[in-house]
């Protein structure tokens, strides 16, 4: 057999060789950096401005809704609003009320010379009314005159609501039904199509704690109404001390709410009262260097207070008198206001100083008016604090009556006062002399006319008004009429030229009070601001309308009139909705300027969010609170704003 051919032999595997350890090494190092330089880029793109500003944004917001005084801020500045409310309108009504009356059809005029005479015998001789038959003095369609037995009573035709005899003569017997007008004051609370309700008394209720009652009596009308007569303890404030009168106090309490208190309505006031009192002997004597000048003090008192007292009275002598060089001075502690007079009389020690703002602040003046001959003497009178000390404040005891509304184991509400309201039919009310707005709230918010609500309000309504002017004059300055272009020359320039305040003062006592004065035209502080600001903002938005009308190539307005378009037709079809495009954002920026600028109207005496920061701060010396309050409510404002001018800029954009 042939021999087979030899098998290669067969090697045992080898290992393939392991790659370079440099490749992996740069390439974990290329994704790392690919990684890192995806992380940079990103964190490159994020509008970083907008991220710190919302979180220092967020941080202000939230410790203003946790600060009790920031809290008061808000309220005052954005006019207090709730939630909801009934008092829709605050109102003066007219309406009209049916009577009868019945007598005698004298004549359709004024006073005529025959019921004069009669109406005379009548309070002479009180002779009973005898027939009359008088004649037409002066013809007055518009009323007639009804001789009663009392009385002449002329009534207007139109409030005649029956006549029986409907055709009586003169002189006959006739039976007139009339509506007497009545005035109804009140606040509008509810209203239908048939009828309108009227608060005509407010309801007053009274909160306060249970633990003020001093004695209460429960009585039962014959109407099954439970009524309660409460003697309650006059209320307690203790704040701050702000101001002292002879009328009155004026305290921060310890929530951080201004207080003003009548001095009639304060049972008792504690205030701080600093005492110096000195042995008579140590007073006369001179302290020399290395001696001992030894201080007496109520233990329990604040003494480093007292001395505090005592450095910001200037006129107030230092107790003993001092010579030059260093003494030293030991404070003595004793348990009470004897203990501590019996030390200073014997010479144990050299002066006391007694600061106590409880009822016993003026012990140590008592003790030394009952102990004459003790050898001590004051030498100032006891002083009170007048400002930024802790005050105790007691009002008066009173009496409360009327019916519990709700009652809890800490707090009772009396309700002192009950509602009166008074349902009218629409088809009586003659004439609606005044209706305003009520309560500011989210279901009422036509009652919201301060604060941030008037300030956006005159905000919107002077920029639609600018916007038409500068439209206006706009168009003028591209024309080619010669006495158009020199009349809106003549406003953009001479508009541009005079600050905002100038021209809002202008509008405000001089335009103003002229209009009222020559003409039927009234206008109201907020319509003066309204139109100061729109006036002094057309210019500027004049000029942009100018510009962006001639950012349009003249071949848009050729190629539109080449269709047959008038010049009106090609301006408003072809030209003015390209141009909108091109000036949308600096129109968004005189927009959020002129908000900023609307603090200016506060020079006009109107309620806006400056103006109501602006009286906070004057009534509470608050100024870090509210005039950061004020800054970051327009911020949000001028923030919230900017956003929707992006907004309507991205989709006005043209595609590409």
């Amino acid at each position: 057999m042939p021999e087979e051919p030899d098998s290669p032999e067969i090697q045992p595997a080898q290992p393939m060789p392991p790659q370079h350890s440099g490749e992996v090494y740069d390439d974990l190092q290329f994704e790392q950096k690919r990684l890192s330089d995806r992380l940079l880029n990103w964190a490159a793109g994020l509008p970083w401005w907008a991220i710190i500003l919302a979180v220092v944004a967020i941080a202000v917001i939230y410790s203003m809704f946790t600060s009790a005084a920031y809290q008061n801020v808000l309220r005052a500045l954005t006019d207090n609003p709730q939630v909801s409310t009934d008092d829709l309108f605050d109102v003066v009504q007219v309406v009209g009320e049916p009577q009868m009356v019945v007598g005698r059809y004298v004549g359709e005029s004024q006073d005529s010379v025959s019921t004069v005479i009669t109406g005379l015998l009548d309070d002479v001789i009180n002779s009973e009314l005898v027939q009359r038959s008088g004649f037409i003095v002066r013809a007055d369609p518009e009323a007639i005159t009804i001789q009663t037995d009392g009385e002449r009573v002329t009534i207007p035709r139109q409030r005649i609501t029956a006549m029986e005899p409907p055709d009586a003569a003169l002189g006959d017997d006739v039976s007139v039904e009339y509506i007497e007008r009545i005035t109804i004051a009140g606040t509008l609370t509810a209203r239908d199509d048939k009828t309108l309700t009227i608060r005509t008394v407010d309801e007053k209720i009274e909160t306060f704690s249970t633990d003020r009652i001093l004695s209460e009596e429960v009585t039962t009308t014959p109407g099954g109404d439970t009524l309660v007569t409460i003697e309650r303890e006059g209320r307690r404030y203790r704040g701050t001390l702000t101001a002292l009168s002879q009328t009155g106090v004026s305290l921060q309490t310890e929530g951080g709410i201004p207080t003003e208190i009548r001095r009639a309505d304060i049972d008792f006031l504690y205030i701080p009262t600093l005492t110096i009192a000195l042995n008579a002997e140590a007073a006369g004597s001179t302290v020399a260097e290395g001696d001992e000048v030894r201080i007496g003090f109520v233990e329990g008192t604040d003494i480093t207070e007292a001395l505090e007292q005592l450095d910001a009275l200037d006129d107030v002598p230092v107790p003993l008198h001092y010579s030059d060089g260093a003494a030293r001075v030991a404070l003595i502690g004793y348990p009470d206001v004897e203990a501590v007079m019996a030390a200073t009389a014997s010479g144990e020690v050299d002066a006391t100083l007694y600061l106590s703002s409880e009822e016993d602040r003026l012990a140590v003046a008592a003790w030394v008016n009952d102990n004459p001959e003790s050898g001590v003497l004051l030498p100032t009178p006891p002083r009170e604090c007048q400002r930024h000390c802790t005050v105790t404040v007691k009002l008066v005891d009173d009496v409360v009556e009327g019916r519990v509304k709700e009652r809890t184991a800490d707090s009772i509400s009396v309700q002192t006062v009950a509602p009166e309201y008074l349902v009218i039919d629409r088809d009586r009310i003659v004439e609606n002399r005044r209706t305003e707005p009520g309560v500011c709230a989210l279901n009422n918010l036509r009652g919201c006319n301060a604060g941030i609500f008037l300030t956006l309000r005159v905000t919107f309504l002077a920029y639609t008004m600018a916007l038409l002017i500068g439209l206006i004059v706009g168009l003028m300055r591209v024309q080619k009429n010669p006495v158009l272009y020199a009349f809106s020359t003549l406003y953009v320039e001479v508009v541009r030229g005079i600050p905002l305040l100038v021209i809002l003062l202008y509008a405000g006592f001089v335009v103003s009070p002229w209009l009222r004065d020559n003409t039927p035209l009234k206008l109201s502080d907020e319509w003066e601001a309204i139109l100061g600001l729109s006036f002094g903002y057309g210019a500027f938005i004049a000029e942009i309308f100018r510009a962006g009308i001639q950012s349009i190539s003249r071949g848009q307005m050729e190629a539109a009139r080449s269709l047959g378009m008038s010049y009106p037709q090609a301006m408003r079809h072809v030209v003015l909705p390209q141009a909108v495009r091109v000036v949308l954002p600096p129109l968004g920026n005189d927009f959020i300027a002129m908000l900023k600028d609307s603090a200016l109207i506060s020079v006009l005496a109107l309620p806006d969010l400056l103006q109501l920061g602006r009286l906070y701060i004057s009534r509470t010396f608050r100024a870090f609170e509210g005039y950061n309050t004020v800054a970051l409510l327009y911020l949000l404002m001028t923030l919230f704003l900017s956003l929707l001018v992006r907004i309507i800029e991205r989709r006005s954009r043209l595609p590409g």
